[in-house]
């Protein structure tokens, strides 16, 4: 969906609001410094549901010390619809972006999303139909993947002159074998008891930190799955910082058995959800099937920060197999 970028059209969204103050683009928002409180004024891309179900979670009283404050327009609804785009308004969060390599930090962002989870279970149990359409399934999903990496694999072939298809074809058959394995290893009940809605996108940028307080600010990718998957998302950012080591696998799982403890089973999932090849799969996804204009230093770049650190990898799941 095209995003109305006319100065008249989001400054005329901003009067609707009675927000008579100045704004500044910022990426793909629009900010309003000036005003007190602040604004952040987001244009959604994530169609009318999933845009209705955004604004019903940040509207929900029991998140207010976890997510934005959200702006209704006029109309009672959750977001403003102007020109065929919907926006929605929020008060800005005023603190820093998270620093993961900080303990303090990773602290607040871990007991954030145990509580994230426990009020978002509550919400989903009490309308389970109304979130049903953000349900991940891990196994559909990840079938739909191993045949992207089979498609990926024909056209790295036929373009081998080219460096990024020839590591991505040297690398295939192994993370293709992890992929496979995980689908045959992978539990075929579901888990209603553990499922909640996982943020799904734990970034840094994404959770800021004010008075030792965590908020979470973007919640285009939020899913319903088990919240194993949520603490793999988290636990994957933290290990590439330090390259798959172990001392950052311990410190992570040390963490969460503080402030958001492990049950029965989870940490098979965990080993099983942090050994598909996610980034493997989404690089590859987004070099021969999505076709970014991104330079060729990026995508290097990308593969040795994600996929650089394959045998470090390997060593941590061999740990925490040890653990299950």
């Amino acid at each position: 969906m095209a995003i109305n970028k006319n100065p008249d059209v989001v400054q005329g969204i901003l009067d609707s609001y009675h927000i008579a103050s100045d704004y500044q683009a910022r990426g793909s928002v629009y900010f309003t410094p000036l005003a007190n409180p602040s604004y952040v004024l987001k244009p959604l891309r994530i169609g009318a549901i999933r845009s209705y179900l955004t604004g019903a979670l940040l509207n929900h009283k029991k998140l207010s010390g976890i997510v934005p404050h959200l702006i209704k327009p006029e109309s009672g609804g959750y977001y403003r619809w102007k020109h065929g785009n919907r926006y929605l308004l929020t008060e800005i969060i005023q603190g820093r972006v998270a620093d993961y390599t900080c303990t303090k930090d990773l602290k607040v962002a871990v007991a954030t999303m145990a509580i994230f989870h426990r009020i978002c279970r509550e919400i989903i149990l009490s309308e389970p139909q109304r979130w049903d359409i953000l349900r991940f399934n891990p196994l559909c999903q990840w079938r739909k993947c191993l045949r992207e990496m089979e498609i990926c694999r024909d056209r790295a072939i036929r373009s081998q002159k080219d460096f990024f298809s020839r590591q991505y074809i040297q690398m295939w058959h192994a993370f293709y074998d992890m992929a496979f394995h995980v689908l045959q290893e992978f539990p075929n009940q579901s888990f209603p008891a553990q499922e909640t809605i996982c943020y799904h996108d734990w970034a840094f940028h994404n959770v800021i930190i004010r008075r030792e307080q965590a908020f979470l600010i973007d919640f285009d990718d939020m899913i319903i799955d088990h919240s194993i998957h949520d603490r793999v998302n988290l636990i994957s950012r933290y290990l590439r910082l330090y390259h798959w080591s172990p001392g950052a696998l311990l410190k992570m799982l040390w963490l969460f058995d503080r402030f958001y403890n492990w049950k029965k089973g989870e940490l098979k999932l965990l080993r099983l959800y942090l050994t598909f090849p996610y980034e493997y799969w989404m690089l590859g996804r987004q070099y021969y099937i999505e076709k970014q204009p991104w330079s060729r230093r990026y995508f290097q770049d990308q593969w040795q920060r994600k996929i650089g650190y394959h045998c470090e990898r390997l060593k941590i799941l061999d740990i925490i197999n040890t653990m299950e």
